[in-house]
């Protein structure tokens, strides 16, 4: 289907609890449809059958612009991941954990190597391949961090890159978009709080993140798509009611 006129996506990974069925994940399309969603990232869903997770998605019209996917599965099931993309329509997936042997130095000149390489398979297939970043990530190896050191080393790796780990790693959000322009196709939105005396992930706009800031730089560096993430509910509030602030939140941004 035609990309939808909007921004604005949801990462599944947010209502993972409610996709681990076909049924479930209809039920799931059917009530972002009605808050107002167009798009979705596919993350988290259960062993649904690909072609009946492309019949759901034009049931509802949703709009699939990114997917992620375990280190093992790119290493194993390129194939199959391409043909699950295209015939999701889909151009990108990401990573979201580079698994636990790349922290060392060497470590992570191996783990950019091979990202590089698989990078470039996919652009072959004309489809991008991402990393989505945590705080970990910002470990510095002598004056660059882990992420900066693969993202140079990499050049065939776009970013998924996640504000609020952005934040919780000692980044600045807006720089990082800046540094990264051209690179980042989906970048992952919440905001960050602090409850408990302890750093949470919530809703856009109900936390301290610079927003102005971060909208501006996503809209000068043309980013496609801001899809948003919230990875746990809160105590006094839940993912559904979250889900549906962080959309109204943005859009009273300006975010069409």
């Amino acid at each position: 289907m035609k990309a939808p006129d909007t921004k604005i996506a949801v990462t599944l990974f947010n209502l993972r609890d409610y996709c681990q069925t076909a049924e479930d994940l209809d039920k799931t399309f059917a009530r972002l449809k009605k808050i107002g969603y167009q798009a979705v990232q596919i993350s988290c869903i259960g062993p649904i059958d690909p072609v009946e997770v492309k019949q759901l998605l034009d049931k509802h019209q949703m709009y699939c612009c990114a997917t992620h996917e375990g280190l093992a599965g790119l290493r194993n099931d390129f194939d199959e991941i391409v043909a699950k993309m295209k015939l999701w329509e889909c151009e990108f997936t990401a990573l979201g954990y580079p698994g636990d042997d790349c922290w060392s130095f060497e470590g992570m000149i191996d783990f950019a190597k091979e990202m590089d390489e698989i990078g470039a398979k996919f652009k072959a297939e004309g489809l991008k391949l991402g990393f989505h970043n945590h705080h970990y990530e910002f470990v510095k190896y002598s004056d660059k961090t882990f992420l900066e050191e693969l993202y140079n080393r990499a050049p065939n790796l776009y970013a998924e890159l996640d504000v609020y780990h952005t934040a919780g790693g000692g980044g600045n959000p807006s720089k990082w978009i800046y540094d990264l322009e051209g690179r980042i196709p989906v970048i992952h939105l919440k905001d960050f709080a602090i409850i408990n005396r302890e750093p949470v992930s919530c809703e856009i706009g109900e936390g301290n993140l610079d927003w102005p800031s971060i909208i501006k730089a996503c809209e000068d560096t043309n980013i496609r798509w801001y899809s948003i993430e919230q990875d746990d509910p809160l105590p006094h509030r839940g993912i559904w009611d979250s889900v549906e602030l962080s959309f109204k939140n943005l859009k009273a941004m300006g975010v069409k």
